[in-house]
């Protein structure tokens, strides 16, 4: 990829050590077109793309009876688009969820999707969790889900992971009651260049920054479903050294009993539901945490900007370090993780990466895989 590529690397899930899956969607949000790629690297052609005219927000998958892999795409209208490779798309809508669509209620978007076991759960902005399986799609547990206390507008349902239907951990945001004001000359020329920049996130961030109101600010919390109740089991400071809230932003599950998270501001938390979570950040370190893994014997952290090594107490550079054309352009990276043994890297405007320990692999993206009127890979020649 080049960082002046009009595509951005939106979602990424790993499957095996040479199979994963990627979705590319255009800069400008108005383009809610979506590119989903799959890789088989055990493959002569390892390569294949399916379009969806959706902004796809989640990603989750398995390998098949057959070996090969199986997508579940899902978008924030609450469409699930099925992908078994070598076999027909399929497409399903849950209903109600979504802005834009025919059958949208005041629910909103959706957030996230997760496989545990055979059941897909996908949460939602609005205090959404649905269930979906080969038969039907429902709520899961409705009348159990968490509800919004009466000092906030709603629960924003977002990562969604563990082992068993009866063992879930959930990232939920407290929205607070809005004190709504409108944007400063400022404020929406840097929220401009931040679309541009394709760095939505952010740019969301100064709107919504706006409709709180100063003193007002997302409130973020662990909870975790034991079959019976949703209970709280975390609530995030911002880096345990300060008095702000925090919210999380991804949940991973090294073993039953140990359970991490991260999150803006430095927040990292170690535990589980059990015996509670401890926060382990340390002061000074004041960066959005986007993701975390186990590689081999030690942990990996996603900043904004960097990879890191993290010991337990402090964060060092991952070395060794990417290619040096990736950093003299500024890594963005998305996501971190571990697959038998490799550690792949997705990052939003340099693609994908793996890492053995020793070294760095870019596997490339053929362009003619990100252009708008695709017509399929050219013959490799015999």
């Amino acid at each position: 990829m080049k960082p002046d590529d009009p595509l951005r690397l939106d979602r990424a899930i790993a499957l095996t050590k040479d199979a994963f899956c990627v979705v590319f969607s255009g800069k400008d949000y108005e383009d809610m077109y979506s590119y989903i790629l799959v890789y088989e690297g055990r493959l002569e052609q390892p390569w294949s793309r399916s379009d969806v005219p959706r902004k796809i927000d989640g990603l989750a998958g398995k390998i098949g009876a057959d070996g090969r892999p199986i997508i579940y795409a899902l978008s924030d209208e609450g469409d699930v688009y099925t992908l078994p490779m070598g076999e027909a798309t399929s497409h399903r809508k849950i209903a109600g969820a979504g802005v834009y669509s025919e059958d949208a209620t005041d629910l909103g978007y959706v957030n996230s999707i997760a496989l545990v076991g055979d059941v897909l759960l996908v949460t939602g902005y609005h205090s959404q969790l649905y269930r979906l399986t080969e038969s039907g799609m429902d709520w899961f547990h409705k009348e159990k889900l968490p509800q919004a206390p009466e000092t906030y507008d709603y629960l924003v349902f977002g990562d969604l992971n563990g082992s068993t239907e009866s063992d879930l951990y959930m990232n939920v945001i407290y929205s607070p009651i809005s004190t709504r004001r409108a944007l400063t000359e400022e404020e929406n020329a840097r929220r401009r260049e931040l679309i541009e920049q394709g760095r939505i996130e952010e740019a969301s961030a100064i709107r919504d920054a706006a409709k709180r109101g100063a003193s007002r600010v997302n409130e973020g919390r662990l909870y975790h479903w034991n079959g019976q109740e949703w209970r709280i089991v975390a609530k995030p400071r911002s880096g345990k050294h300060y008095p702000e809230p925090e919210t999380l932003s991804d949940i991973f599950i090294e073993a039953r009993d140990k359970i991490w998270a991260v999150g803006g501001n430095g927040v990292i938390l170690c535990g589980n539901a059990e015996h509670g979570f401890q926060d382990i950040s340390f002061k000074g370190n004041d960066e959005k945490l986007r993701s975390i893994t186990k590689f081999k014997d030690r942990m990996v952290i996603a900043s904004d900007y960097a990879l890191h090594w993290f010991d337990g107490h402090l964060l060092s550079p991952l070395k060794p370090v990417l290619d040096p054309s990736i950093n003299r352009n500024i890594p963005n990276p998305l996501k971190v993780q571990t697959v038998d043994d490799v550690l792949y890297y997705f990052d939003s405007k340099h693609g994908v990466h793996t890492f053995d320990g020793d070294r760095w692999t870019e596997i490339e993206i053929p362009p003619e895989l990100l252009e708008r009127d695709f017509k399929g890979l050219p013959s490799k020649p015999r």
